[in-house]
């Protein structure tokens, strides 16, 4: 086998890709092992996270914390934190439509790649996105104008994945 071929096809695909594509396949396996309900809350907790996050910064208490914006690295972990918090609050809200059992392939994969459209549609939005800015690939298929259409069919594949 020439490997030589194999690395020069993978050099050729942006590194954003991959790793979308990795995450899809995560899940996707994930799916397909106990049901659609974890990319359903990913689905659900990310714009939830996204605006909480921006909210932090109005709020009467915690806008004192010098930690939550000093740097893009600290607002991605700020915003993983309140992604975390709001990701096991939404499992727990809908715990019997979580547990849906054993996912069809089809779901499974209509179900990651929603999930993973809406990960990369928060993310063109989150404010320390240049910690990891998408590739110029990635960003023309999500460009500002997509967003809406992309949320939109990634909530309506999630909501008809189900059946």
């Amino acid at each position: 086998m020439d490997f030589g071929m194999v690395t020069g096809f993978f050099s050729g695909i942006p590194f954003d890709i991959l790793i979308l594509v990795g995450a899809m396949i995560v899940i996707a396996l994930d799916s397909l092992r106990s049901g659609i309900g974890r990319a359903c809350a990913i689905a659900l907790s990310l714009p939830i996270a996204l605006s909480l996050v921006n909210l932090i910064e109005k709020t009467f208490v915690i806008k004192d914390v010098a930690i939550l914006s000093s740097s893009a690295r600290a607002e991605v972990i700020s915003f993983a934190v309140m992604f975390l918090l709001v990701y096991l609050l939404v499992r727990r809200i809908s715990l019997e439509y979580i547990e849906s059992g054993m996912g069809e392939p089809v779901q499974a994969l209509l179900a990651s790649a929603a999930a993973v459209a809406v990960f990369v549609v928060v993310w063109m939005q989150f404010p320390a996105s240049s910690v990891w800015p998408m590739g110029e690939s990635v960003r023309a298929i999500f460009a500002e104008q997509y967003h809406f259409a992309w949320l939109m069919g990634s909530y309506l594949i999630l909501a008809f994945a189900r059946g």
